[in-house]
């Protein structure tokens, strides 16, 4: 089973350095070959047949030619790596999904990720190694980095599969996706719950017994919304790429953060609260579409993420085994009286 954790990670000075480098290497040489492969075949979606993997693969070593070659030795080979399939992804989203490439900036990816390539004897990654007791990880040419936190899993992980490093608001955050063993198969309560969406309440449920609401913290919300305005005027009335607007950047990018942290935090604790009280849960399948386009709606509806509470009760449920039933958004679940089965329509029908 696989199974991430994200923490907050303290690099000294030199290690900062390297992260940089880290992450200017990766848009390079994302940049670069991309901008080959226009140069070579013009048009990537009308040509898409034309782009062959093994092609792909061929280019990478030209990476570590003399060109490149004093670029490629600050930076970690496996990060260059990783930009390679980076590109492949981009291809397969372009043909597939039709979505455009865009060349990567320093404002929006700041990101690296790293692969585990080889095992050792003991078990331990090839690539780095967990320390429980600081707690810390050693990356390559970037040493033992501080955690704020131990991984808080209940068995021990066998391998460390992918480590990402991420900058969001001038701090560094790394998740570590880890396989571990089979979680234990939790009691049984005997106990189902139906799962309705709403605006004014974030869910309504019904386990048989009892109907259930729960909602975000209405003034929490109110709270951190406004100060996510308060930052975007002031940054407004920066002077563009001085030092002020750079640290007001900063303040808003903390402000977005703050925000999604109290959302994520929220979504989790029920999910780990659900998981443990219920056998199967019952949800509606998702179409906000038409909610977002609604002038009145809109705002209330992005403010609580719905296809992430969804994404996440069906993960959490999944890791013990346990059912989640998706109802087709046509069914008319709302309209349904839970006593006697009754269907409004017409003038009874209920609106949003």
């Amino acid at each position: 089973m696989i199974i991430t954790h994200k923490t907050e990670i303290y690099p000294n000075a030199e290690q900062v350095r390297q992260i940089e480098i880290n992450f200017g290497m990766r848009r390079f040489f994302f940049n670069k070959s991309i901008m080959a492969l226009t140069h070579k075949y013009g048009d990537l979606k009308e040509n898409k047949k034309l782009i062959k993997k093994k092609e792909l693969m061929e280019y990478r070593k030209t990476l570590f030619r003399a060109k490149y070659k004093e670029l490629t030795s600050y930076a970690s080979g496996q990060v260059l790596e990783c930009t390679i399939e980076d590109v492949c992804v981009a291809l397969n989203s372009l043909w597939k999904k039709g979505r455009t490439i865009k060349l990567r900036k320093k404002k929006d990816s700041n990101t690296f990720r790293i692969v585990r390539n080889s095992t050792k004897p003991d078990g331990s990654s090839g690539a780095f190694n967990y320390d429980n007791t600081t707690p810390s990880i050693r990356l390559p040419k970037i040493g033992y980095l501080k955690m704020a936190e131990q991984l808080r899993w209940e068995h021990k992980p066998t391998t460390i599969r992918t480590v990402t490093v991420k900058k969001t608001a001038g701090r560094y955050f790394i998740s570590i996706t880890c396989e571990v063993e089979d979680l234990p198969i939790m009691p049984k309560t005997n106990k189902s719950l139906g799962i309705d969406w709403g605006i004014k309440t974030y869910i309504t449920a019904f386990d048989g017994t009892d109907v259930l609401t729960t909602d975000f913290d209405n003034r929490k919300l109110k709270k951190l919304d406004r100060r996510i305005a308060q930052t975007q005027k002031s940054l407004a009335r920066k002077v563009r790429f001085s030092c002020n607007y750079k640290k007001a950047t900063i303040k808003l990018q903390q402000a977005y953060l703050n925000f999604n942290n109290y959302r994520y935090s929220f979504i989790h604790e029920l999910a780990h609260q659900l998981v443990h009280e219920y056998d199967s849960i019952t949800l509606e399948d998702l179409e906000m579409s038409f909610v977002t386009r609604n002038r009145r709606l809109a705002h209330k509806a992005k403010q609580k993420p719905y296809y992430l509470l969804k994404s996440t009760l069906i993960n959490k449920f999944a890791q013990y085994s346990k059912p989640v039933y998706l109802v087709s958004k046509s069914y008319p679940s709302t309209q349904t009286c839970y006593q006697c089965g009754n269907v409004k329509t017409g003038e009874e029908k209920m609106g949003l």
